[in-house]
């Protein structure tokens, strides 16, 4: 089976959740299934412009393939041709428009980029002889949105990769995350976007800030323009010990999971729960808001949940974990071992394998 794949967004330098997605799950795909030929398709062409609509269609027909897998929900509009499988990660868009950076353009621009993805959306719904959802609370969400598409949908999952092989760099970043409290700080990473709630964050610190003056809040991620909005909001309320690093490196980031007091991941909105599964995988307790999706990816030890949108059950459960630190971190540990029997990227390589194979027009 020729496999041709969309990767231009492979890796997690380019865009760190589906970027990973891509790169391990072919990465394992490979070492399944060595006797298929993966085409990786990597032109410098642009997501999300008009030269992704004209270009690659192209592209995908030159590749000559049986299947072709685009990871996500960007199909060109005139794309025609060998079965199509896509991923659609989530539908967070159609819910929260807000959180898309489109939003800080003005009125006109951002009207018309929503347009825009909703029309590439619904395209691609319709052409694809299959589409890959990461876990049964995006595939549901999908079927309430579009109907018809229900019987292509294939729940594949999503694994924990190992932030870094290498104990020398993390030591060396490690020496990042001592310039805090030792173990003695929370730590969120990620996107600033609406839907993350670091305002609910932010309204947690500015009381749990006064009750424990030796604790610190670590927030990493790109700083963009909802990052800076962050940093100006903590700025304003006079937020003492807040600390934005910027964007992370696996080393880095591990560094700081390592060593923090906890992981605190107040999102509404997720399609998988990869920030809270890559902080148990390092022995890091997770406090995470109660929604559908987190109670289902999530393993039954060394979370710790609060009702979502709610700050003071925020707080009250980070209380929890900082007034019992040894048997969260001992629940963490339990959760890891969890984690990793139901969230292996082989297995997501072997159920995505599967689903191009049964629309596949082999030659």
């Amino acid at each position: 089976m020729r496999i041709a794949i969309d990767a231009r967004m492979m890796g997690a330098g380019n865009t760190r959740g589906i970027g990973r997605y891509i790169h391990e799950t072919v990465k394992a795909m490979r070492a399944a299934a060595p006797e298929h030929e993966y085409v990786l398709l990597e032109p410098p062409i642009r997501w999300y412009t008009l030269a992704e609509q004209l270009k690659m269609p192209r592209v995908f027909a030159d590749a000559r393939a049986d299947v072709v897998w685009v990871p996500h929900w960007n199909v060109p509009l005139l794309y025609r041709g060998a079965p199509l499988a896509i991923t659609i990660h989530d539908l967070l868009l159609l819910h929260q428009p807000a959180s898309a950076k489109a939003s800080t353009r003005g009125p006109v621009v951002a009207w018309m980029k929503r347009l825009g993805h909703r029309v590439v959306l619904r395209n691609a719904i319709r052409r694809a002889t299959v589409i890959l959802v990461p876990t049964e609370t995006v595939r549901r969400d999908v079927t309430d949105r579009f109907p018809s598409a229900a019987s292509k949908l294939v729940v594949t999952g999503e694994g924990i990769s190992k932030l870094t092989d290498d104990s020398e760099q993390l030591t060396e970043a490690s020496t990042v995350s001592t310039q805090l409290s030792t173990e003695n700080y929370l730590f969120y990473f990620g996107s600033a976007y609406p839907h993350k709630r670091l305002d609910l964050l932010l309204a947690a610190w500015s009381k749990l800030a006064v009750a424990h003056p030796g604790l610190s809040l670590v927030i990493g991620g790109e700083q963009d323009v909802f990052m800076h909005r962050v940093m100006d909001e903590a700025a304003r309320l006079s937020l003492p010990r807040v600390h934005f690093p910027g964007r992370l490196s696996d080393e880095e980031l591990a560094a700081y999971l390592s060593r923090a007091a906890m992981h605190v991941h107040p999102s509404s909105f997720e399609g998988f729960a990869l920030p809270s599964l890559e902080a148990l995988s390092l022995g890091c307790p997770t406090v995470v808001a109660d929604i559908p999706l987190m109670k289902e990816v999530l393993p039954s030890e060394g979370v710790f949940f609060f009702k979502n949108g709610d700050a003071d059950d925020m707080i009250r459960t980070i209380e929890t974990v900082l007034g019992n630190r040894d048997k969260a971190a001992a629940a963490a540990r339990r959760g890891r071992e969890e984690a990793r029997r139901r969230h292996g990227w082989n297995d997501v390589a072997v159920r995505t394998l599967d689903a191009l194979a049964s629309v596949a027009h082999v030659r």
